[in-house]
């Protein structure tokens, strides 16, 4: 399997996982907490970036732009599905908690910060990759430069 191949894997595997957790997370941040909702989505955006940005800069944005898009127009047509049913099951065991337009406007602003900030994750996780690539490189050559510099068969006469 190639490198292109394994990050489309990937980012359809975390695509699927976030469009069945994204409408819980909506769920979530009225009836359970505002915190816990945004912590989870920024821990599935955290594992899933990093797992992605294992592969080449191209590869990695690709996936991750696979997954989000995967995630949110799935998430959002299962959350249509599920809202009503969530709602009809919390009104007869506790209580549904509506919120606001602002606040429905501040949580979709959340998402979109955290979901776009894979992006910028994904750019110094590859960014720290290629200063450790550089810093081995270096160390390397200084060694075999340090080890010919006392060899005696390079020189001449």
């Amino acid at each position: 399997m190639t490198n292109f191949q394994k990050a489309i894997k990937y980012s359809l595997i975390y695509g699927f996982i976030g469009a069945v957790i994204f409408p819980f997370i909506h769920e979530s941040y009225a009836n359970i907490g505002k915190t816990f909702s945004l912590a989870l989505l920024t821990i599935l955006v955290i594992v899933m970036t990093i797992r992605l940005s294992q592969f080449s800069p191209r590869h990695a944005f690709l996936g991750i732009t696979i997954t989000l898009t995967l995630s949110s127009v799935l998430g959002t047509c299962l959350y249509l599905i599920i809202h009503e049913k969530v709602v009809d099951f919390l009104q007869k065991n506790s209580r549904y908690f509506y919120i606001g337009v602002t606040e429905h406007f501040r949580y979709y602003a959340f998402v979109a910060l955290i979901l776009l900030s894979s992006y910028l994750l994904c750019l110094i996780l590859l960014g720290f990759k290629k200063l450790v690539k550089n810093l081995s490189d270096n160390q390397t050559s200084t060694k075999d430069y340090i080890d010919n510099a006392f060899n005696d068969e390079n020189t001449e006469g």
